[in-house]
């Protein structure tokens, strides 16, 4: 038998989700909006030529482009999004910011973080996983058993 705290925690895990959802969703919508549609891609691929990357302007692109769309994703609720979000932070955590998490990587390691918790999760009751595919998470006991 569940203890009542047990199902308060439970009922209001959703709620969390969705909390964490919104912020990472916004927050990387926001700052790949700013590379893209401000154009600040230029920095970023400068950024990788001194790290000498090889086709930075490409790489620069395409980190952009993938977070912005994973951001979209993570918003509507699709765990494909926070996975595509997770490894393109992973990788600028490891080898654009050297794996410095305590210092200059801190905030991507950050949002590294909360992707890969919402990859583990899932998205949550109110998604579009949940719609397309109705079934809980195997993490998260959304239904009474």
């Amino acid at each position: 038998m569940k203890s009542i705290s047990n199902l308060y925690h439970i009922r209001h895990l959703n709620i969390a989700i969705l909390l964490a959802r919104a912020w990472l969703g916004t927050v990387m919508l926001k700052h790949s909006g700013t590379y893209l549609f401000q154009d600040k891609v230029p920095e970023l691929a400068e950024f990788l030529k001194s790290l000498n990357w090889p086709y930075p302007d490409v790489l620069a692109y395409t980190s952009q482009i993938t977070e912005f769309f994973a951001a979209i994703l993570i918003l509507l609720g699709i765990r494909f999004g926070a996975w595509m979000m997770a490894v393109t932070l992973a990788v600028a955590v490891l080898f654009a910011h050297s794996g410095q998490i305590y210092s200059e990587a801190e905030l991507p390691f950050n949002y590294f973080l909360l992707s890969f918790m919402l990859c583990l999760t899932g998205c949550g009751k109110p998604s579009l996983d949940q719609v397309f595919f109705k079934r809980p998470s195997r993490y998260l006991p959304f239904r009474r058993q």
